[in-house]
């Protein structure tokens, strides 16, 4: 008997405790259509526009309803996003009965995992910080290069009335290119959303001249260029001058494409064509105090030429900082190309030609670009700005050094060398 008016009391409380709970989950009769319960069922006139999402609840229910201004609560796979489906959708409650409940869409920014999505304007890009394929972009390089592994050794100061070799008494006299400023500039077109085509052209040229001058009679200049059986060899003469000039054209024509990307870098990879044009000129006057002045005592002419085309790999890559519009890149590059050397030599003493020659053979010339650098990045990553280190090699050359001692001795095998050039590259980069 003591029994039953405490399990009475035990319902009473349990009811209404399960009113509060039924109060606070639904709208005063004042409000809006209020929504059942979890599991309920409802009407087609509170379901939102657009598909159902295979992995939303079976029609005719409906998830839980949250306090107003609060985000309803869902189970975690109602979050999935099928691959290339519509956005799912989440409601937030109204704040008060005279605000109806707002719609927030939340759609992946990629349609595939590790696929670019271009509904933005950016490639591979979240927030427009990592990516290549913009509709349009173009760029412009300063170049502030220096060319090594390029000098001749025309000149030298020895002791006069010394047959050869001369006793040198003076640093020799070195044409040793200095830093000398190029360009490059280009522009890309988007292919689709992983891939571009890019054109450039390049263009450096540089120069450096010298001049000796002896004491005589102690000393004289003593040629090293002149070939050794002409009359010219044999005598020395009071001053000596000579310059190098060096001269390169490129032509880039590549197709570039992303394979992998995290929204904050990615790699890509390239292939494409290159045309390529490598000119040296050189030229040294010797002259003697017994001689005219009008008329130099020797001059020393030369030109090595290449020009050729073919193939050409690349893999870039870049990574952006979390916090900062600043990024990192490196950018790797390889060519072969098919063409072929045209030398010459010319050699005139008091205004007679001594020595006339020429020499021409193909080759395949492979070039090496690396670039290494930084930069910063604006306007959602449609400016940029980089700058780093380049080096640059062309690899079986024949160098103006070569082609002259090869004259001298008469031997034109072995005549395949490494020309480096190295130095700042800056860029401007925009993006459409």
């Amino acid at each position: 008997m003591k029994t039953k008016p405490f399990v009475l009391l035990c319902v009473l409380l349990f009811s209404c405790a399960m009113g509060q709970v039924v109060y606070g989950q639904y709208a005063p009769p004042s409000g809006p259509p209020s929504l059942p319960a979890y599991g309920g069922q409802y009407s087609p006139a509170f379901a939102a526009p657009g598909p159902i999402h295979p992995y939303a609840a079976p029609m005719g229910q409906f998830g839980p309803v949250m306090p107003a201004g609060q985000f309803m609560a869902m189970p975690a796979n109602w979050a999935r996003q099928a691959e290339d489906e519509a956005p799912f959708r989440v409601f937030l409650a109204g704040a008060d009965s005279g605000n109806p409940d707002k719609e927030i869409i939340l759609a992946s920014t990629r349609s595939k995992k590790g696929k670019p999505d271009r509904e933005n304007g950016k490639c591979d890009a979240k927030d427009g910080k990592s990516g290549t394929c913009c509709n349009f972009r173009f760029f412009g390089d300063y170049l502030y290069l220096r060319a090594r592994d390029a000098e001749v050794a025309y000149a030298v100061e020895a002791n006069s009335g010394v047959g050869p070799p001369p006793v040198q008494v003076s640093p020799v006299a070195l044409l040793d290119q200095d830093f000398s400023s190029g360009f490059r500039a280009g522009f890309a077109v988007c292919l689709d959303d992983c891939s571009e085509l890019v054109a450039s052209y390049t263009l450096f040229e540089t120069a450096t001249s010298h001049q000796i001058e002896s004491v005589p009679p102690i000393t004289q200049i003593v040629s090293m260029v002149i070939h050794p059986a002409t009359p010219g060899a044999v005598t020395g003469t009071d001053a000596a001058a000579g310059r190098h000039d060096i001269d390169f054209e490129l032509i880039d024509l590549d197709y570039r494409r992303v394979w992998w990307d995290d929204g904050l870098g990615n790699a890509s990879w390239s292939v494409g064509f290159r045309w390529g044009q490598l000119e040296q000129n050189f030229s040294s006057v010797f002259t003697d105090s017994l001689v005219p002045p009008v008329i130099p005592e020797v001059t020393v002419l030369t030109d090595v030429d290449f020009s050729g085309a073919g193939v050409r790999f690349g893999l870039e890559g870049e990574r952006h900082a979390t916090r900062f519009p600043f990024l990192v890149y490196a950018k790797g590059f390889a060519s072969l190309m098919a063409g072929e050397f045209d030398a010459s030599y010319q050699q005139n003493n008091l205004g007679t030609s001594f020595v006339d020659t020429r020499w021409t053979a193909g080759r395949i010339v492979p070039t090496f670009d690396l670039e290494l650098g930084g930069g910063f990045d604006c306007s959602g990553g449609c400016f940029r700005a980089t700058a780093g280190y380049v080096f640059s090699a062309w690899t079986n050359a024949v160098k103006t050094d070569d082609w002259i001692h090869a004259v001298q001795t008469n031997d034109f095998r072995d005549m395949n060398d490494t020309m480096t050039f190295d130095g700042l590259v800056v860029r401007v980069e925009g993006r459409f």
